[in-house]
Formats: C-alpha cells, sequence, structure tokens
C-alpha cells in the first residue's frame, strides 16, 4: 500500500514560507524573493519604522548587507494560527567595519495572503547589537 504524500495545512504553508524567507533573503542573499514573497502594498513595521513594498524593502536590505556580511539565520521556533506565522529566530552574522562576529535573536510575526506577506512585525536584540558594535 503506498501513502501519498498529505498537502501542508494553510498554516504549515505560512510558516515554511516565513522560513523560505530568511533563508533566501538574507542567508543566500537572494533579492529577488523579495520581489516574489512582498507585496507590492505590504508593510513592515520594524520598531518605530515603517518599511513599505518591495523598493523600501530592497533599500532597507541594502542598507543592513552594506554593513554586514556571512548571515546565518536559523528558526528557532514556529507558529501559526489563521492567516498569522510567526517565527522566533536567531541570527549570527559578520560587521564589516569591526570584524566582530555578532549573535542576536529576534520575533517576527507575519500576515499572508496568497502566498505574500502583507504585514509583517518584527522585534529584535537592537540594544545588544548596539552593545557589541560600541565595544
Amino acid at each position: 500500500m503506498s501513502t501519498a504524500p498529505q498537502s501542508l495545512s494553510p498554516q504549515e504553508q505560512n510558516k515554511h514560507l516565513v522560513v523560505r524567507w530568511f533563508e533566501e533573503v538574507w542567508n543566500q542573499g537572494r533579492r529577488e524573493t523579495i520581489f516574489e514573497l512582498f507585496a507590492p502594498a505590504a508593510v513592515l513595521h520594524d520598531g518605530s519604522r515603517d518599511i513599505r513594498g518591495p523598493e523600501e524593502f530592497c533599500a532597507f536590505h541594502d542598507e543592513l548587507r552594506s554593513q554586514f556580511t556571512d548571515f546565518h539565520i536559523s528558526p528557532i521556533v514556529s507558529l501559526a494560527e489563521g492567516d498569522l506565522a510567526c517565527v522566533h529566530w536567531s541570527a549570527e552574522f559578520l560587521h564589516t567595519p569591526t570584524a566582530r562576529r555578532v549573535r542576536i535573536t529576534g520575533t517576527s510575526v507575519v500576515r499572508v495572503a496568497d502566498n505574500q506577506f502583507v504585514e509583517a512585525w518584527q522585534n529584535w536584540d537592537a540594544a545588544s547589537l548596539a552593545a557589541l558594535l560600541a565595544m
């Protein structure tokens, strides 16, 4: 008797999209994934800053990549309910000007519609990053 693979629930699909985002956009540096997954009218709430649409996200992405390299972001816990997916993650990267290795954690909550991100909120350990870079 053969077993056909079960299709993923919408919530599992949404979790996979968020994990894919971190892998492709940050770990692999694939900007094209930004245009594929970040909807044209999407907004990312990053602390007090709102980033709207793929073009603004690309500018944010490029700004970070100009200061940091060798990204490795790993999901720690992923949860989903309804159209929301949440991933708590850890990140390690190199601060290029100082050659310091940096480790931080963060949490991203993403609202998904039609396999694209339409709204997201993220909080990450900016205080630890600032302290490490001030040393």
